[in-house]
């Protein structure tokens, strides 16, 4: 699937439309992570997730090309003022566009605006790119914020 000066969409999620093409996104997701890992992440307890879906969430954003959707990430609240980045994911075939990038920034701006102070969120340090745009954003290694089994590196940064 190539993409050429097509048009780029990045915004929050709305419409009904919209939150079942992130929950099919946030099931790609699972998929791509679990066959990277070669685990599951049931222990995040994603079956109440996607059977409640989006009751766990704040928010869900949501990338388009010509309006097909092709990445999504979401906002999830952890704790008093502390909410998590959930979910980050763009389709193959759609990668390369920064769609990444921006979906954590708007992310970000929405969580500030929704009155949290600071942003956890945790990956795998195989996933390099998403690493470096994480770093890049201001994203800082923490300690172990939850229990997780699995060696995934913790990442914080004040919004």
């Amino acid at each position: 699937m190539a993409f050429n000066s097509d048009k780029i969409t990045i915004e929050t999620v709305i419409h009904e439309a919209d939150i079942l093409a992130v929950k099919a996104l946030f099931l790609d997701y699972l998929n791509f992570v679990e066959d990277f890992l070669g685990e599951s992440l049931e222990f995040q307890k994603t079956d109440e997730e996607f059977t409640s879906f989006p009751k766990f969430y704040d928010a869900l954003y949501i990338a388009k090309i010509n309006g097909n959707p092709v990445g999504a990430c979401g906002l999830k609240p952890f704790k008093d003022d502390i909410c998590e980045l959930k979910r980050l994911y763009c389709r193959p075939g759609a990668r390369g566009h920064g769609l990444g990038r921006q979906l954590i920034e708007l992310c970000l701006k929405d969580a500030k605006d929704r009155g949290y102070a600071k942003i956890y969120l945790d990956t795998d340090h195989g996933l390099v790119h998403a690493n470096t745009i994480y770093e890049a954003l201001g994203f800082k290694d923490i300690e172990r914020y939850y229990d997780n089994p699995m060696d995934s590196r913790f990442m914080a940064r004040s919004l």
